[in-house]
This record gives structure tokens, sequence and C-alpha cells, in this order.
């Protein structure tokens, strides 16, 4: 999922189409990108997990674990101010100065310590979802929290105690934040710390060998150069323009964050790119789970899987069960390997083919992965 904002806040999106989120960087330079851990990210990261356990199978072992942890008041409050993070991510939870690289109790600190109007605005625009102007919670709030009542009611409440005393909202949330430290992400951040320092590096390194748009497009198979080098374009369901000029960047590498890509723009902050790590290989593009849907979409080669999912089958024996001509099967068999679902061994003179189960089965994480990111 990549959230975003442009400056100018009245911008009709359109979601009847799937458009791209722009990043402009004319009048930018590689000066202005900082690259670095965010812990208060990475919390947030975990704090959406642990409201939307389904966007995540890749951690359902560890979020089980967590949830069944934690202590009945403090679930209640992270119950409470879920929207802040469940759907589209809060941007008091990401950097929100430089620099990076530094504890979670500085980036908690600054949450506590920022101006209230701005605190109120980053606020409410997570609560409500994004088209209602966020400005309008300090100078509309009965319509800013009839805004959120039409999205639900927990929305609703949470508007209303934000409206109604700004500060002891803000109170309550930094005591959530710092109470799911001590309880659960202290320990974690200590076993992923180094992962994440390891791949700023990485993307630091290549700072000086890549221009700048292809340095931000490769943090992410979502991303690619556009306009001559003059843009990003993130491929997602927002049309939006986030311009660089005048501004810092910064990115931000995440493993809980994985699938999702996150990227920011609100004025008066720096842009930010949250971007999730590679655990076990790149995420696929769209492009390519299209590509092996594809493949399996046709009927004989769906056939031919049900016949190599239980056992491993020569050429001739699979035309002879699917009364198909043995090029005919030779041709769908090289379709289905080139979509990395076939295995094939030779035995003497007879070459065997099998569905590769777990690559087939990934399919469907592969899918979840590029619909939420």
């Amino acid at each position: 999922m990549v959230s975003a904002i442009v400056t100018a806040r009245a911008t009709t999106v359109d979601y009847s189409r799937r458009m791209p989120v722009l990043l402009d960087l004319r009048g930018a330079k590689s000066s202005d990108v900082t690259i670095g851990t965010s812990p208060i990210s990475e919390l947030q990261a975990c704090l959406h997990s642990l409201a939307e356990p389904d966007h995540h199978l890749d951690s359902q072992s560890w979020l089980m674990k967590i949830d069944a942890s934690l202590p009945r008041e403090l679930r209640h409050r992270l119950t409470r101010f879920a929207p802040l993070w469940a759907r589209r991510r809060c941007r008091l939870l990401l950097p929100l100065s430089p620099p990076l690289d530094v504890e979670v109790e500085t980036e908690i600190d600054r949450v506590a310590h920022l101006p209230e109007q701005a605190f109120v605005e980053a606020a409410a625009y997570a609560i409500q979802g994004g088209s209602f102007d966020p400005r309008g919670a300090v100078t509309r709030p009965d319509e800013f929290i009839a805004a959120c009542e039409a999205r639900s009611f927990s929305r609703g409440e949470l508007a209303r105690s934000l409206t109604d005393d700004p500060e002891a909202f803000r109170g309550i949330l930094v005591r959530t934040l710092e109470d799911s430290v001590e309880e659960f992400f202290a320990k974690e951040w200590g076993r992923i710390q180094s992962r994440l320092r390891d791949e700023a590096d990485q993307t630091r390194s290549r700072l000086h060998g890549l221009p700048l748009a292809e340095l931000i497009s490769s943090v992410s198979p979502a991303a690619r150069p556009v306009q001559d080098g003059r843009g990003v374009r993130f491929d997602k369901l927002q049309n939006l323009t986030v311009p660089l000029r005048g501004n810092h960047i910064f990115l931000v590498p995440s493993v809980h964050g994985r699938p999702h890509l996150i990227v920011r723009g609100e004025p008066g902050f720096p842009v930010v790119v949250n971007y999730p790590v590679a655990w076990r290989g790149q995420p696929p593009s769209i492009d390519e789970v299209r590509r092996r849907l594809t493949v399996l979409s046709d009927p004989a080669r769906l056939n031919l899987c049900r016949h190599l999912v239980n056992e491993a089958i020569t050429t001739s024996d699979l035309a002879r069960r699917t009364n198909m001509t043995r090029p005919q099967v030779s041709r769908h068999l090289a379709q289905l390997r080139s979509a990395g679902l076939l295995t094939s061994e030779r035995s003497g003179r007879y070459v065997y083919h099998r569905v590769d189960v777990q690559h087939l089965m990934q399919i469907g994480v592969e899918l979840l992965r590029v619909i939420v990111r």
C-alpha cells in the first residue's frame, strides 16, 4: 500500500483507474537523500501487522505470540488507536526530522514535542483516511468528526477525542508507544536492527554510482524511473504527485513492513519512502505475478498440473493421459517451467516432470503481496 499527499490538498483522486504515485525529482539532487533506519517506522509496521495480520502471512507465528502476550489494557489501547496505522499509516510514526539511525525513545520524544496543530493534522489525516482536508480537524471539528463517523464508529470516537483534547490524546498515544516498546518492540528491534542497518549501508553505497531516479527506484520492484530520470513512478492505486524540490527524502528500510511500500509527502515534513527488505529474495513485480497466473489460466496447462502434482510423469505418459500430442505437451511444459512451476529430472532414458508445489502455493502469497503493496 502506498500513502501520499500532494502539496495541493484539493487534488481529485480517481480510484476507478490504476494510477501511479509520482515522485517529482525536478530540482532535487543527491544531497537531498538521507538513507538510514527509523525504529518508530518499524514500530508502526509492527502495530500495523498486529492490526492487519492477514496482510503479513510471513509473520503469522510472531504475531500470534505477541498478541497472546499483550496485557489486556495495552491491547485495548492498541485497538482504540488502530485507525492510525491500520490502513493509512500515520505520518507521526515515520521519521519527522533528521537525523535517522537514532533510538526509538528519541523519535517518540519528537512526537511528544511536535507543535500541536501539526500533530492534530497528521493524526487527523490517518484517522479519517485522507478524503477530508486534515486542517479541518482544527477549523471545522464537527465536520471532521462526521466524516470519520461515516467511516466507522471507532474512527468517529477517536476523532472526537483528538479534537476535544489534543494534548490528552497525544499523552495516551505516547504512553501506548512507550508501553509497546517495553512489552515487545525493544526485543524485536534488537533482533532486526543490524539487518536494517546493513540494508541502509548497501543502499547508501549505491548513491555514489547511480543517478537519483535509479537509486530511489532500486529499493522496490514497484518503482521505476520515468520522464528521463526527472521522476520515479510507484505503481499504486493513487493518482498523486509528491514534489521533492526544496525538501529532503528519507529512504528507510523495513522488515515488518513487508510487503507494503509507503511513500509520504505531506507539506512540512521530509518525504519518506519506507520500503520492505526482501527476506528470501526480492518479491516479484506485478507483471511477473500476472504472467504466472496467465500460464495457469490455460485449461490444458491446468489439467497437466493436476496430473503432475502427485507424481513425476514423463512427456509421453502425459500425452497419453491427456489425449494431446507430445509436441503439444512439451510446449505446455515449457510454459510451466518458464514460470518456475515445474521441475524435471532425468532417470536413465526418461525425463520425469513434476509440479513444484511450494512455488505453486507461493503464487497466492505473491498475489497478496502485490495487491496490498
